[in-house]
């Protein structure tokens, strides 16, 4: 067998890996969501509200796990992984609280046009010889701009705004589903004849973090039609 045989072998290897990790957290968190949504939403709703700052202060936690894998990823796979897990079972309950707000045939349309999204641009980020990195990086420098602008908007609770960000934030992700798959590549070729374990929980992260912002994006922009 040729190196380049091996090398897609074993890059096949990681995307499932990858995939396998992401399909992981996307189970933790629809199970934890079904069941806190259906049988215990009274006490899902009184453990956030005394949680310090309810909901935002989950947010925040979350926002802190996400940075401390970030570091981790390399060096501690494990945790990376159990990390990930934590993410998935606490963004269940987040999504209990919230898709309680939105009308199932609502989350119905924003969930499917999600996967198809998703899968769409994840084969052309897999497929494509253009390099997505200048993209990438316009997309995270965005994000960053909605994520100030959201929390401006937290005090002036314009709804035009929330509205004018979600579609800015759906072409965010958008393009970034397809930047993250296709780096997917880059961090295997990276880190070949090395443990890629937390490498791989991390890359599952980022995946699973551009879905869910995206379904959430599309369900406030469906949810206004």
């Amino acid at each position: 067998m040729n190196n380049t045989a091996i090398e897609t072998k074993g890059l096949n290897q990681f995307y499932s890996k990858v995939y396998g990790i992401f399909s992981l957290g996307l189970a933790i968190t629809a199970i934890t969501a079904y069941l806190a949504m259906g049988f215990f939403f009274e006490q899902t709703v009184s453990i956030i509200s005394g949680f310090p700052f309810g909901l935002t202060g989950l947010w925040i936690v979350q926002i802190i796990l996400v940075l401390l894998l970030s570091a981790k990823a390399q060096k501690n796979p494990s945790l990376t992984v159990a990390g990930f897990i934590v993410y998935s079972l606490l963004m269940g309950f987040i999504l209990a609280v919230t898709l309680a707000a939105y009308s199932m045939a609502d989350v119905a349309k924003a969930f499917g046009v999600a996967s198809i999204t998703f899968v769409g641009m994840s084969i052309f980020g897999v497929m494509t010889k253009k390099d997505l990195t200048g993209m990438g990086r316009a997309a995270i420098g965005l994000l960053w701009g909605v994520i100030v602008a959201t929390l401006i908007n937290l005090f002036l609770g314009s709804a035009a705004i929330d509205y004018f960000l979600s579609y800015v934030t759906v072409i965010i992700f958008v393009g970034l589903i397809a930047y993250d798959n296709q780096r997917i590549r880059h961090m295997y070729q990276a880190t070949i004849g090395q443990d890629n374990t937390g490498i791989a929980a991390f890359m599952a992260l980022q995946l699973y973090l551009d879905f869910i912002n995206l379904f959430l994006s599309l369900l406030r922009i469906f949810s206004r039609d």
